[in-house]
């Protein structure tokens, strides 16, 4: 297999010890190292990156002061070259053939490659509420893939021409990968889900952190529906939708490999019944805020 040249862009935000473990990883690829060059984009933190990156002396690093993850990869590709563009976030833990799986698939010709998340708990041997929700359903790339059309942030790998032909991704006011990958497939373009292209990524510990992930998430989808024809009717009908008795994603739980015996999977379902109509009211909320002021919208 050839080996193009590959630029690894991580987006980070006071993550510091993470970061590290994230930079370890990469420098255990089984793909060539010289053929591969990582680039961290500080996007604010409290504290400078700069302790973490001379741990790994053939690291980048830069700073884009516009918050927001979209922002920040699109500083990483802006200032490097590579053939390819892999993108990954701070908290992520790559696999050892992440990237040679990875490139393996678009040197085979496919057009955008949106890989696995695995998630994990802290201590798997006593995972919380919030961490048995999470490993069922924070990161269902597959499903993102195959039916919603966009790869996960953190787990993108892209030829650059492809890239650049599709533009950059929006800010943090939008789903930003949602947004990206469908546009990507507006023009033609063909996203296929890596099932061994994969990152570990640690499940939200707590009900707060899972509040938190659904508050933002809520915030984005409106903002990205907002833009359409009718979003308050759309909306309004999405909002009773998931108001409704979740059947299918039971189902998901009862079957689910990543969770174990009738306590985790009863803990499971409760947490999503939480975490649902906690999303409704939110929902609801923003169907009578003003429209979001948006930036430059970008068209395919």
């Amino acid at each position: 297999m050839p080996h193009p040249f590959v630029d690894v862009i991580i987006p980070h935000l006071n993550d510091h010890d993470r970061l590290g473990q994230c930079l370890e990883l990469l420098t255990r690829q089984t793909y060539p190292a010289d053929r591969f060059q990582v680039t961290v984009v500080d996007n604010g933190s409290d504290q400078p990156i700069h302790t973490v990156l001379a741990r790994f002396p053939g690291v980048r690093g830069l700073v884009e002061h516009e918050r927001g993850c979209g922002s920040a990869r699109n500083r990483g590709v802006a200032d490097t070259n590579g053939t390819m563009l892999a993108f990954t976030d701070s908290d992520c833990q790559p696999a050892p053939d992440w990237l040679l799986n990875g490139v393996r698939m678009l040197s085979a010709g496919v057009d955008i490659v949106g890989g696995e998340v695995d998630v994990f708990a802290a201590d798997e041997s006593a995972p919380t509420d919030a961490e048995l929700f999470e490993k069922v359903f924070g990161f269902e790339c597959k499903r993102y893939v195959e039916r919603k059309h966009f790869a996960c942030g953190a787990n993108i790998m892209v030829p650059r021409r492809v890239f650049e032909a599709v533009g950059p991704f929006r800010n943090a006011t939008q789903p930003e990968d949602l947004e990206w990958g469908r546009r990507a497939s507006r023009l033609g373009y063909r996203i296929a889900y890596g099932a061994d292209v994969v990152i570990r990524h640690p499940a939200r510990h707590s009900m707060a952190e899972l509040r938190k992930k659904t508050e933002r998430t809520v915030l984005h989808s409106r903002n990205h529906m907002a833009e359409g024809e009718r979003f308050r009717l759309k909306w309004a009908i999405y909002t009773l939708a998931m108001a409704s008795p979740p059947l299918w994603k039971t189902v998901l739980v009862m079957t689910s490999p990543n969770l174990h015996g009738w306590s985790q999977r009863r803990r499971a379902l409760e947490t999503l019944l939480r975490i649902r109509y906690f999303r409704a009211a939110a929902m609801a909320r923003y169907l009578f805020m003003p429209a979001p002021t948006h930036g430059p919208r970008i068209e395919a």
